[in-house]
């Protein structure tokens, strides 16, 4: 029996919806996975994060790359950390919106590098959070810059 005209789009339609959602779910799931370099950077930077939201600024300082390091004093990071931090209160969410990876980022040499910007959700304010994670020659992902606006 054939469906008249559009009885027979519409089967066709959702033969065609039927094949789709099929194949959707028949995809190899790697299809859809993150480069395992990506994740580390983000797994370290979630880290290094909970160190900075917890105060721990030694552990912050200690966690962060030998480049950071060279930039300022322990003390001086927590001087700067405790300034740039405590307007915003709490963290009460924190939102990964990009990550990109890059060889090139300004005023550091070329190396590998991750960029992760966050919409962070403080108790007194939103702000925008970006974090540059280096992988360092022990193949380790470490902070080697922040800034929050």
């Amino acid at each position: 029996m054939m469906l008249p005209l559009p009885g027979r789009r519409r089967a066709l339609a959702a033969l065609a919806l039927l094949a789709i959602a099929a194949m959707i779910g028949a995809a190899p799931s790697t299809a859809w996975a993150q480069d395992p370099r990506i994740t580390a950077a983000q797994v370290a930077a979630r880290d290094w994060l909970a160190l900075s939201d917890a105060g721990d600024v030694q552990g912050s300082y200690a966690a962060a790359s030998p480049k950071f390091q060279a930039t300022m004093t322990p003390q001086q990071w927590a001087d700067a950390s405790t300034k740039a931090r405590a307007p915003y209160g709490a963290v009460r969410q924190r939102t990964l919106a990009a990550t990109q990876a890059a060889t090139q980022v300004p005023n550091l040499p070329d190396g590998a590098y991750v960029l992760l910007m966050y919409r962070t959700n403080f108790a007194n304010r939103d702000a925008a959070e970006t974090i540059t994670m280096e992988r360092g020659a022990d193949g380790a992902w470490r902070l080697v810059g922040y800034s929050i606006r």
